[in-house]
This record gives C-alpha cells, sequence and structure tokens, in this order.
C-alpha cells in the first residue's frame, strides 16, 4: 500500500502558486497515471455525506492509478530454492515488503493491519492504517489469467479497509475508494530463476470543502506527490528488502539443517 517521510511543511502555503500540474512518465512495465476533475451539484450526494463532514456541494475529484510487472532473478539453482516455503510465512513477506517505518500485526489467519508511515501535509498529519487479506494458493488452481499454471505457489494480496487515523472529520474526503492487489511468485525458465511481482493500484477521492481555499492542481499534485512515494518504497521493498530477508530465511533453514545432520 513509504519509508520516505512526505513533508510538505506550512511555508506551502506560501509558495502554493508555485505548483503546476505534471504530467506521469511511462516507464517499462510500468503504468501510473492521476487525473483530476470538478464539478458541482445543487445537492450533495449519498457518497459525500458517508464521511460526516461539511457535505461536498462543489465537488472536486482526484484518482490515482498504477499498475506495474517486475521481476528481479534469483541466483539459485531452481531446485535448490526455498522461495515457495518462505512465501508460506506471510507475516514475514509482509513485513519485508513495506516501509521499514510501517509496523504490521496478524488480525487472524489471512487478514493483516498496516500502520503506514505518517502523512504531513499543508498544517494536516494523518496515520494510514491499511487492512490486506494474503493467501498462498499453489498447483494452478484459482490462479488469475496472466499467472501461468506452470508456476508451483502464487502469494496474492488484497487491500481490505482502509482509515486514517489522526485526521479530524471536517477534514475526510467526502469519498475515498482505495482499491489494491498484488502477487508475488517464483518462475523457473530453464537454468533461470525469477521472483516476479505484480501491483495494481486505484485510488479515487473527493477533497472536503474546507480545503477550497487550496488550488485544484495543487491538492492534485500532493496526492501524487504521496501516494507515488508509498507505491515507489513498496517496489524497493520487492527489489531490496524483500530479498534481503529471503536469503536472511534461506541461511537461517540451512543452519537448522546442518545443526540437525
Amino acid at each position: 500500500m513509504a519509508s520516505i517521510p512526505f513533508l510538505f511543511q506550512p511555508w506551502f502555503s506560501s509558495c502554493i502558486n508555485n505548483f503546476s500540474p505534471k504530467k506521469h512518465k511511462f516507464l517499462h512495465h510500468h503504468h501510473c497515471c492521476v487525473a483530476s476533475s470538478s464539478s458541482s451539484s445543487s445537492s450533495s450526494s449519498s457518497s459525500s455525506s458517508s464521511s460526516g463532514n461539511l457535505g461536498c456541494k462543489n465537488k472536486r475529484s482526484s484518482s490515482f492509478s498504477h499498475r506495474s510487472n517486475s521481476q528481479v532473478p534469483l541466483l539459485e539453482l531452481p531446485g535448490a530454492s526455498l522461495f515457495d516455503q518462505y512465501m508460506e510465512d506471510k507475516g514475514r513477506v509482509i513485513k519485508s515488503i513495506f516501509p521499514e517505518k510501517s509496523t504490521s500485526r496478524q488480525l487472524n489467519e489471512e487478514l493483516w493491519r498496516v500502520n503506514l508511515s505518517p502523512i504531513q501535509v499543508l498544517f494536516l498529519t494523518c496515520h494510514p492504517v491499511i487492512d490486506i487479506s494474503a493467501r498462498c494458493i499453489s498447483n494452478g488452481e484459482d490462479y488469475p489469467h496472466e499467472i501461468p499454471r506452470h508456476v508451483t505457489k502464487l502469494l496474492e494480496v488484497n487491500i481490505k479497509r482502509w482509515e486514517l487515523e489522526g485526521l479530524h472529520s471536517d477534514y475526510m474526503p467526502c469519498d475515498l475508494n482505495l482499491n489494491g492487489k498484488g502477487t508475488l511468485y517464483l518462475e523457473n525458465q530453464g537454468t533461470h530463476s525469477f521472483v516476479k511481482k505484480q501491483l495494481h493500484i486505484n485510488l479515487a477521492l473527493v477533497f472536503p470543502p474546507l480545503l477550497a481555499w487550496v488550488p485544484q492542481h495543487v491538492l492534485h499534485n500532493i496526492l501524487q506527490s504521496i501516494i507515488r512515494n508509498y507505491v515507489e518504497d513498496i517496489n524497493k521493498g520487492f527489489a531490496v528488502r524483500l530479498l534481503a530477508d529471503y536469503n536472511s530465511f534461506k541461511r537461517s533453514i540451512t543452519k537448522k539443517y546442518n545443526n540437525a545432520v
């Protein structure tokens, strides 16, 4: 769902007009885009009133979409890999992927609560919390259509719930929809092995009326920066922290085996 602090300090309001809309860059195997819009209506909608703030007669909204597919070579013989066994420890995998300043705890067999690093923007501070489900499936059963059926095991995660702890109700988004899912698996290709990850995130929100004094493009760029930094840190977790933790896991298993012999 980053360890890099997102600090938009009060000086921001004094130079607010320096922000201008920016276009996303499209990278190899990566798609990320943000859109914003504004509209007016004579009465607030039912989705607007759900947040409990002052209502949204003049709706200003923004959205963010990210889709990426990545792979990292695993420098070990396919027959000697313990990666499938590693993925069974779902809590460990989640902890390694999410930013270092985040904390996670298990709620039940397939659900974890992750406290992300805090957001400080303008004069507001909040602590994002997400509940994610994680399950391992194997032997091609219930695999997403894009996953090869010869993959022996797959870890699938989904965002089930979100919360912005510490944010006053008047500044809660009038409406916020967050959908996120990811997959992690090992694929053997001849004598080579690759750890592969797919990540899809979609977010749409309606800004609260009390932020009407902030220009639309500034709110748009703030959202873009915050979510993009979270996503980049998750991708770093996959490419760096997860593989480092897997190597630690493998050394531990090997040490236990050697001690038992």
